[in-house]
């Protein structure tokens, strides 16, 4: 389910009417992504890590999320604690299985991956047992 267009870097999903600043959750797609996905995700793409502050990982934008998941997020929210915009994707195979970005403004005025979370997506037995790819 990968997205074969390429989106401009500071696309944030505001097309689907969401106000940037609301610190309500908002709905934004319809289109779920698999549990596979989010899983290669979390521990392939991110490598499990969800700190991304020292890492090259920091310059990820939500538009490269959305390439590399397939879909946009299904929800959005703007948490004032830590000025992070919050995306979350929910497994359409595996409902209780959630993934989340949230990204901080930089210095260049640039929306940029800070951390990430997931709840109910769990290691692959070939990255727990150290054989990643």
């Amino acid at each position: 389910m990968k997205n074969d267009s390429k989106l401009p870097r500071g696309y944030d999903g505001s097309q689907y009417g969401i106000d940037l600043d609301s610190t309500a959750t908002q709905p934004m797609s319809c289109e779920r992504p698999s549990f596979s996905v989010l899983q290669e995700t979390v521990y392939g793409w991110l490598q499990g890590m969800t700190m991304f502050v020292l890492s090259d990982m920091n310059r990820l934008t939500y538009a490269d999320f959305v390439e590399h998941i397939g879909c946009d997020a299904q929800e959005y929210r703007y948490k004032t604690l830590g000025h992070q915009r919050a995306y979350t994707w929910e497994a359409a195979d595996k409902p209780l299985a959630k993934f989340g970005a949230f990204f901080r403004e930089n210095d260049d005025g640039e929306w940029t991956l800070w951390a990430t979370g997931s709840s109910q997506i769990s290691a692959p037995d070939d990255f727990i047992n150290g054989k990643r790819s």
